[in-house]
């Protein structure tokens, strides 16, 4: 067994490691704003793999090639999937490089194999019509309510 230290902080978890033994996980420093890391060859030496503008990320995910997957959160707040090169360098926004349908945005990746393929969870946003189809049922719902209440 490795300890693998932290970035300053009290803790981290390990989330993923490949063939090279690089490990990498989240690390969560005292001021509580856990950051992404990976780590060299069999577990040593951390490295933080910085954010996409925002004050936290995660990594999930590692291939054998030290291509590093995660989430982190952009300068508005929002997280977004990012992916790095190897051995965790430059880490890339993946909504950045990838086309999407519509609205969608990818928030986390959480895996990647060896032919660089990712396990990606994406959002769809909502068009503004959509909130009308809801406060058109809400409504629909209260007027139901009401008159079931007079009956």
């Amino acid at each position: 067994m490795t300890d693998l230290g932290t970035l300053g902080g009290p803790e981290s978890f390990a989330r993923g490691i490949n063939d090279a033994g690089q490990v990498v996980g989240v690390s969560v420093p005292a001021a509580y704003a856990p950051h992404a890391f990976i780590t060299g060859p069999k577990g040593v030496g951390m490295t933080d793999l910085g954010t996409l503008g925002g004050s936290h990320s995660y990594a999930w995910g590692i291939n054998d090639a030290g291509q590093v997957v995660g989430k982190s959160d952009t300068a508005t707040g929002a997280y977004h999937a990012f992916i790095t090169g190897p051995y965790g360098a430059g880490m890339a926004d993946l909504n950045s490089l990838v086309s999407l349908p519509g609205t969608a945005v990818l928030t986390e990746a959480r895996g990647i194999n060896n032919h660089g393929q990712i396990a990606v969870i994406g959002s769809p946003i909502p068009e503004p019509e959509m909130y009308a189809m809801l406060l058109a049922g809400l409504g629909l719902l209260g007027f139901i309510a009401r008159r079931r209440k007079t009956a």
